[in-house]
């Protein structure tokens, strides 16, 4: 699995040790003899909160002491645990607990993917007893008083994929993020790991029969996805600027190109997961109308079919 998203849950030891660091227990020793846990123990679940950026160490003479760390998700779950200290933060926010909380915050059956129903239910009880989820016509939320949580949850999916693009290059760039998906582009030849990584866009165009140059390369990542098919180039092109036209017309010759093939239904459904229904439904109706579609981002029809002729899309 590329780094960062390795192992994002936590045990039951790494709650009690932050939980320790809440309530003020800086001192390494001190949190050993206080939780009784073993010296090897404390060492494992430390190098796992470091990765997770949520804590840091200092030496202090011979003693190490532990904290907080400065990152936004990690003094978000200080503030967290220190507000609501009596809360069994141990068998709340634990296992697949936080798989749960991410599918929850974003309101996405994408997670379903990853666990069974009754794994979903099972936890999202334990969190209704413990008043952290509530339930209403639309669904699960999280409990406004738990405000702080949702926050976290946010902060924690930004921090996961920020580590996971920058192992893979230092100048790569996040180009679109939600939940535990992203668009990011790096240098062109820079080496990618293949493993839920997909290269789509302007980059996957070329093979696509509308060739570009670029200096870049466009990759979308994804662990609910084995592929990505013609409608998701189309929708991950828009989420490069739906301002510029460019993009609108590069997505426009792809549209057009693979007309006959195109599930429609699929791409009005997935773009209704990148706020992107409305541009959608405008191009195809630009399609079909020649050009009578205003609105929005779109190139006049005379500038569409220059470019589908130069670029082969029609005869």
């Amino acid at each position: 699995m590329t780094k960062g998203l390795e192992d994002y849950t936590f045990n039951e030891s790494e709650m009690r040790i932050l939980k320790a660091l809440a309530k003020g227990s800086h001192s390494l020793s001190e949190i050993i003899n206080a939780l009784s846990i073993e010296p090897s123990l404390m060492s494992y679940n430390l190098k796992k909160l470091l990765q997770k950026g949520i804590i840091e160490t200092i030496r202090k003479g011979s003693r190490k002491h532990v904290y907080f760390g400065d990152s936004k998700h990690a003094l978000l779950l200080r503030e967290l645990l220190s507000t609501y200290d009596h809360l069994d933060w141990e068998n709340i926010l634990t296992g697949l607990a936080i798989d749960i909380l991410f599918q929850i915050t974003s309101q996405s059956d994408m997670y379903l993917r990853n666990f069974s129903r009754v794994t979903f239910w099972r936890h999202v009880r334990n969190l209704r007893a413990h008043g952290i989820v509530n339930r209403d016509d639309e669904g699960y939320a999280i409990n406004p008083r738990f405000l702080g949580l949702k926050e976290f949850i946010v902060e924690y999916q930004l921090f996961l994929i920020s580590t996971m693009v920058k192992s893979i290059s230092e100048d790569a760039l996040i180009l679109w993020q939600k939940d535990l998906e992203c668009l990011f582009r790096v240098q062109k030849n820079a080496p990618v790991p293949q493993n839920h990584i997909f290269k789509t866009a302007t980059s996957a165009l070329y093979n696509l029969g509308i060739p570009l140059l670029s200096e870049y390369e466009v990759y979308f990542f994804s662990r609910n996805k084995e592929n990505i098919c013609v409608e998701d180039v189309i929708l991950h092109t828009l989420l490069l600027g739906t301002n510029d036209v460019r993009n609108v017309l590069y997505s426009l010759l792809l549209m057009r190109k693979e007309w006959k093939k195109i599930d429609k239904n699929y791409l009005l459904m997935e773009s209704q997961k990148f706020d992107l229904s409305l541009q959608i439904n405008a191009m195809l109706q630009f399609l079909r109308t020649r050009g009578a579609r205003k609105g929005l981002t779109l190139p006049t029809w005379e500038e569409f079919m220059a470019k589908a002729r130069e670029y082969e899309v029609i005869d």
